[in-house]
């Protein structure tokens, strides 16, 4: 038998898994897209500025995508005690300046970027969940990501989406011994968002099998990128954790007793704004399904890292923006794919996606 024709059904699952990826990701954007429309026709209009009421998709460039918009046309600049851009990092507005180049506008080109990266993250997601289990279970993990309520923050101008791209690619790029390539896509994850530096630790039981030293510098190549972002911060602003300084101007200040902080400063979040409830719920959620991926087989460094993901950012004494820093866990989502009826939970989570989507101008992201 020839090679192609052992490598027939392979290409063919494949191609199967892709042809169901690009379908859930058509389904769910089309959802998020026509909602932020119908939103920029009939309202509410709520914090939306001026910027985005002149796009018919302008609500999906609010919130964080100013930021990194201002970081794109302008670079950095840290003003100390007040909010400012060096909290957000580089990737992002790097592309969103090529985009800006190539004709398209700071808005348009932004809301591209995003929901273009994210069809690419549902390919990659599905590729590295059918190595770790098989492919019915990608499939449903694949739909329900797609649909996943907090998931509108995939269509906004922001870098999740890329990085949740960057993390499976990388990933998927180790176990196949592909580690250069591995190294980086972590690295280039890194300087989109940190989170990426957990996807490190599913990688090193591969490091550990490879035995090459290479295999080690993936390992290493996301936090030489946090290394390289330090350097430019501090040849630029002569402050080398300026990123972490502008954090606090946002009430985020990491310390051992920072979850206890969180928790003890519930009552008073929730009086000057009761949508951190939603935040508390999709915390227990993530670790809910964390669990639940666990006892699904997902592999115990995977469920080490999404737990790192999910709870890490409590430290910082706020339960604020939880739901849309869990979505860079993949084991969150072979939790979701693990319940029963995944079609009934895809239903209902939809419809919680034109929700989320349609109250975007009340609330932060």
């Amino acid at each position: 038998m020839s090679e192609l024709a052992l490598r027939a059904p392979a290409f063919r699952t494949r191609a199967r898994t892709l042809t169901w990826a690009l379908g859930w990701w058509a389904g769910g954007r089309l959802l998020v897209l026509a909602t932020a429309a119908v939103v920029d026709a009939v309202g509410p209009r709520g914090y939306t500025g001026g910027d985005e009421r002149g796009h018919a998709l302008g609500l999906l460039g609010a919130w964080d995508g100013r930021w990194y918009r201002t970081v794109a046309e302008h670079g950095y600049l840290l003003e100390p005690g007040r909010q400012s851009d060096p909290a957000f990092f580089p990737l992002f507005p790097l592309l969103l300046r090529a985009a800006h180049a190539l004709g398209l506008g700071w808005v348009a080109g932004g809301i591209l970027l995003a929901n273009l990266s994210f069809l690419a993250a549902l390919v990659l997601f599905a590729e590295l969940t059918r190595e770790l289990f098989d492919e019915a279970f990608a499939r449903r993990a694949v739909m329900l990501l797609a649909v996943f309520p907090a998931g509108a923050a995939f269509s906004l101008a922001y870098p999740e989406s890329l990085v949740l791209a960057l993390i499976a690619g990388g990933v998927v790029a180790a176990r196949r011994d592909r580690w250069l390539l591995a190294a980086a896509l972590l690295a280039a994850g890194t300087l989109a968002r940190p989170e990426t530096a957990f996807a490190t630790i599913p990688l090193v039981p591969l490091a550990r099998r490879s035995r090459r030293g290479v295999a080690w510098g993936a390992v290493a190549a996301p936090f030489a990128a946090l290394g390289s972002f330090a350097l430019y911060l501090g040849a630029t602003l002569h402050d080398p954790l300026a990123w972490t300084h502008a954090e606090r101007a946002w009430g985020r200040r990491f310390t051992p007793l920072g979850l206890a902080r969180a928790i003890a400063g519930v009552p008073q979040a929730f009086a000057s704004n009761a949508w951190v409830v939603r935040d508390i719920a999709y915390f227990a959620l993530y670790l809910a399904l964390l669990a639940l991926a666990y006892r699904a087989g997902a592999p115990l460094a995977w469920i080490a890292a999404g737990a790192l993901i999910v709870v890490l950012p409590t430290f910082s004494g706020s339960f604020h923006s939880i739901n849309r820093f869990g979505l860079l866990a993949p084991a969150v989502f072979w939790g979701l794919a693990a319940l029963p009826r995944p079609r009934v939970v895809a239903a209902v989570a939809g419809c919680l996606l034109v929700v989320t989507v349609a109250t975007l101008p009340l609330m932060f992201p």
